[in-house]
């Protein structure tokens, strides 16, 4: 494994995606949801929210992609308890890669009729496909496979690591 990226940097682009948002909300008065996507983005997902500073609710979606490395169909396996109709969601989660699973969620929080949805995500490729919606991403990274803060080996091991590693 090679580190990419060290927990000093990773900490201080969440600290700034934070502070990005919280001016992005001053002078709104509408509602905020920070959904978190487990299991990868658990980390991010907690140490962002602790930089928001204005008032936020916050609940957890459970969505499966992968299998080992290999994406499969998209599936929710934990879906939100907080209503969000007529708020501001924001998608939290480690990376945005195919857009598929962003996709996928995307449309289904948009039957729930929310104000507006927007994604959030520590990483991104440099070859993504554009999001359907705003977005706010931290680090760019190529084609690599990563672990470490969140995100997993493909056997279920690396997520309490405070580094990203590329294996």
């Amino acid at each position: 494994m090679k580190l990419l990226y060290s927990q000093k940097l990773i900490d201080q682009t969440v600290e700034k995606l934070g502070n990005k948002l919280t001016q992005d909300f001053e002078g709104s008065t509408s509602k905020k949801v920070f959904v978190g996507l487990l299991n990868g983005g658990f980390m991010f997902f907690s140490d962002l929210t602790k930089h928001i500073n204005t008032p936020i609710e916050c609940d957890l979606m459970r969505v499966k992609s992968y299998s080992g490395k290999k994406q499969g169909d998209i599936q929710i396996t934990k879906d939100l308890e907080t209503p969000i109709k007529g708020k501001d969601v924001y998608v939290i989660d480690d990376i945005y890669d195919s857009g598929n699973t962003m996709n996928t969620v995307v449309s289904y929080l948009e039957l729930k009729k929310p104000n507006s949805i927007s994604i959030v995500t520590l990483l991104t490729r440099d070859f993504s496909p554009i999001p359907k919606c705003p977005s706010y991403h931290g680090l760019i990274i190529k084609d690599e496979w990563v672990c470490g803060y969140g995100m997993d080996d493909s056997k279920g091991y690396m997520r309490n690591s405070p580094n990203i590693y590329e294996i």
